[in-house]
C-alpha cells in the first residue's frame, strides 16, 4: 500500500514541515505527500479540481477531508485504514482541498469524507494533523505504546 496527500497549496511554516517529515520517515508504508498550487478566487476552484484530479489514479481509494465528512476516533481511523488495506487492493489518496473547499466532481471521486472536527484548521496544520493519525493508526494497529 502507498499512501499519498494530495493538498492544495504549499507549506510554508519549516517547523511543520520538519514535524510531518519526521512522521513520515517512520511510516511503515510508502508515503507521499503532493502539493497543487491554490486559487486565490472561487472562481479558480474548476483549475483546482483538474490539479487535483490529475493526481488521482483509477485505482486509488479516495478520502476527502470535508467538514460534511465522518468524523471517527483515532481506532476507528486506524480500523478504516487497516480495512482498506485487507479488504481492496488499492492505494489511499487523501485530499486537503483549498479555502474554497472541493467541487462537486472532487465530491463525486472521494470513496469516503472524512472529518476531523466541525472547526476550521488551518491548512498547513490540518497536513500535519492528518500525517500524525496516520502514523498513529499505524502504531494502533501493531499495539505500540505509542498511542498510549
Amino acid at each position: 500500500m502507498k499512501i499519498t496527500i494530495i493538498a492544495v497549496g504549499k507549506i510554508k511554516k519549516r517547523y511543520l514541515v520538519d514535524a510531518m517529515q519526521d512522521y513520515i520517515k517512520q511510516m511503515p508504508v510508502a508515503f507521499e505527500i503532493i502539493e497543487v498550487d491554490d486559487e486565490k478566487e472561487p472562481s479558480g476552484m474548476e483549475k483546482e479540481e483538474q490539479r487535483i484530479l490529475s493526481k488521482i489514479k483509477d485505482s486509488d481509494y479516495v478520502i476527502g477531508l470535508a467538514i460534511k465528512g465522518k468524523m471517527l476516533s483515532s481506532e476507528e481511523f486506524s480500523s478504516k485504514i487497516d480495512e482498506i488495506s485487507t479488504y481492496t487492493s488499492k492505494d489511499l489518496a487523501f485530499i486537503i482541498g483549498g479555502s474554497y473547499g472541493f467541487t462537486q466532481k472532487i465530491y463525486e471521486k472521494c470513496d469516503y469524507l472524512l472529518s476531523f472536527s466541525k472547526m476550521t484548521l488551518p491548512h498547513q496544520l490540518m497536513r500535519l494533523v492528518l500525517v500524525e493519525q496516520i502514523y498513529r493508526a499505524f502504531q494502533i494497529k501493531r499495539n505500540h505504546p505509542y498511542h498510549k
